[in-house]
């Protein structure tokens, strides 16, 4: 079979986007990656896409970050950081934006997504049946990475299997409960909360915008409070058993709460703030890691386990709006997806709405939308974005 020209451009980004999840793959993923963006450069003017959207808050976040070089704590840092994850971010975004110009695009992606997530949990379950510490990294990146990386893979999954009836569907439902089952021999417990977000946002907007049947409708609310009565159940289940605890439910949710340390790094990290309140100490997750970690007597609290904190400790009280404007525009964007015709955009709208829930109630406990997961976080939205442009330059130009 004679392989396309238009196919060869897209295996170095398939590539990067099959090892993003995979720790200890870094020589190939920067290989692919640059690739990608050679291959991006190379095919700019000769194809034909639509405008690129959210350049305005990348530009914003680019242009404060840069400023803060000016008074950073630890300006050689701050540079590597930006370049990580603003530059090599949005360049991440506009490769799969430019290259998601069909449905066979788009399905590429999902079959390599699902491949990838088979071995990344693969990789899960064997870390996990060894009794090994489930926050040592290995090759599925831990409890942490892991649980961020589920949160943001599922609601494509989700797409995968609603738009793909018979054996594949059969095929990715049992995947996604293999992974859930992962999920739990991780011991995380927030991947369970970003899970029962995702399903709300998911579910809700699949039953509101989407014109099924009553009997259908019904037979999927009750699933979906099934399925977050089950998810609830499983949450209790891992947190009693990591942290040994005894009681019912609201007994549970009580010593959880007591237990936790994060409040007291949350206080630690505003009073940082209030040192800084208006410049912060220069871009970068753990700008002030060595300070913290000194304070909190905790060598794992480099950060301040909070999104929004973590913007106001690195920019200043300006750093929470810039993150607000890209959450917005992103929004804005998916919002686009929700209103239109096309049943498939409203289902990718969906999921784009669900992943972005998930993922920010992660980072609210944990503050994980860096490297590679922010990475396939811009990935997945860049695919979404694109296809949908191609597919409404499509049916505009059949009219």
């Amino acid at each position: 079979m004679k392989i396309s020209r238009e196919s060869l451009f897209l295996l170095a980004p398939a590539t990067y986007l099959f090892v993003l999840p995979l720790a200890h793959t870094a020589a190939v993923r920067s290989v692919a990656f640059g690739l990608s963006v050679l291959l991006l450069l190379w095919t700019w003017r000769t194809r034909v896409t639509p405008p690129l959207p959210l350049k305005a808050p990348f530009a914003v976040g680019l242009a404060l970050a840069l400023l803060t070089l000016i008074w950073a704590v630890y300006p050689e840092y701050s540079i590597g950081e930006i370049r990580t994850e603003i530059v090599y971010g949005f360049l991440t975004f506009t490769v799969f934006f430019k290259a998601t110009r069909s449905e066979r695009d788009l399905n590429f992606w999902f079959v390599t997504l699902a491949a990838s997530a088979l071995l990344v949990g693969t990789f899960a379950l064997v870390h996990s049946l060894q009794g090994l510490n489930p926050y040592l990294v290995g090759m599925h990146g831990g409890t942490l990475y892991y649980a961020g990386y589920l949160n943001t893979i599922f609601p494509m999954l989700a797409v995968i299997a609603i738009l793909h009836p018979g054996w594949k569907r059969v095929l990715l439902i049992c995947l996604m409960l293999f992974l859930l089952l992962t999920a739990i021999g991780s011991t995380s417990r927030a991947v369970w909360v970003g899970f029962l977000l995702e399903l709300a946002i998911f579910g809700g907007l699949y039953l509101k915008l989407m014109d099924v049947r009553p009997v259908v409708r019904r037979v999927a609310l009750a699933a979906s409070i099934g399925v977050f009565v089950l998810f609830s159940a499983t949450f209790l289940y891992v947190a009693k058993e990591k942290l040994s605890l005894s009681g019912g439910p609201l007994e549970v949710i009580t010593q959880i709460t007591k237990s936790d340390q994060r409040p007291k790094l949350w206080a630690d990290s505003v009073t940082f703030i209030r040192e800084r309140p208006l410049t912060g100490a220069g871009f970068g997750r753990m700008v002030l890691g060595k300070e913290l970690a000194t304070q909190q007597q905790d060598s794992n609290h480099t950060h301040a386990h909070n999104i929004v904190l973590n913007s106001a400790l690195q920019l200043g009280l300006l750093g929470p709006l810039v993150l607000a404007f890209f959450f917005y525009s992103i929004v804005r964007e998916l919002w686009k997806l929700l209103k239109s015709s096309d049943n498939e955009l409203r289902i990718l709208g969906a999921a784009g709405m669900s992943l972005l829930g998930g993922m920010f109630a992660q980072s609210m406990v944990e503050d994980i939308l860096v490297r590679h997961l922010a990475w396939l976080f811009w990935s997945l939205l860049g695919m979404t974005l694109g296809y949908a442009g191609a597919r409404k330059r499509t049916v505009n130009s059949e009219q």
